[in-house]
């Protein structure tokens, strides 16, 4: 998939984002603040709404994006249920399609969630079951909005472990956040502001030069008073 000259819809920014490449087997972190654009940006390229100027280019690929809230996703009553209506709509069914059901809510623990009624899950549980929902599609391109923001330690290894295998299956993945600790999961970093794209970074890049564009990682400050109460005490 390309992407050229595109400008989002309801930002001013005539920058918006110059000519763009997402790659095949790599996992992208679409990074910035709340409002800044991310969310527009995946949902422009899953389809939901078109660019005020620019051009993008499927090449053939098909989208599968998970939304803020997978609330607004739901379409079935059972967890099972809800994990095999992906592959059945992708032409696969019976042993098939049960394998790929088993496969994914290994990876994200959910084994014990699939004779469960959806209505009875957490909201963390429910964002575990729409991830998996999602990577069943049969889509090349993954676009995930805010993924983790709901799930604990394990949830978010979880959910990585998942996009890495995604990943080596030849897929794209395009995760928006607000976090930037979560970095090291990528291949690239891409930092959205106001509508633009500000950087396009490899995660090594990132680590050494975030502090250049303002971002200061949640694990730095804690580390530093860590340092600081443990300096108390001696």
């Amino acid at each position: 998939m390309r992407l050229y000259n595109i400008r989002l819809p309801h930002f001013r920014s005539s920058a918006g984002f110059p000519d763009l490449h997402i790659p095949a087997s790599r996992c992208i972190l679409l990074l910035g603040d709340s409002g800044s654009g991310k969310s527009s940006l995946l949902k422009l390229l899953a389809g939901f709404s078109e660019p005020v100027g620019g051009t993008i280019e499927d090449e053939g690929k098909r989208s599968a994006i998970l939304l803020q809230n997978p609330f607004h996703q739901i379409i079935m009553h059972t967890v099972h249920d809800e994990l095999y209506f992906p592959r059945i709509n992708a032409g696969s069914g019976g042993d098939e399609a049960e394998t790929a059901v088993n496969e994914i809510a290994k990876i994200l623990d959910i084994r014990h969630l699939l004779e469960r009624e959806i209505a009875e899950l957490s909201f963390g549980e429910i964002q575990l079951v729409m991830l998996a929902a999602t990577f069943l599609t049969d889509a090349e391109v993954i676009l995930l909005d805010e993924p983790t923001s709901h799930l604990d330690r394990e949830g978010v290894r979880a959910c990585y472990r998942c996009v890495a295998l995604m990943a080596e299956r030849g897929k794209s993945i395009l995760v928006a956040s607000q976090n930037p600790d979560e970095y090291p999961f990528f291949d690239l970093v891409w930092i959205v502001h106001n509508g633009e794209l500000h950087a396009c970074l490899s995660a090594e890049d990132f680590a050494e030069k975030y502090e250049e564009y303002g971002i200061i990682p949640d694990s730095i400050p804690i580390r530093e008073r860590l340092n600081e109460l443990a300096e108390k005490t001696v």
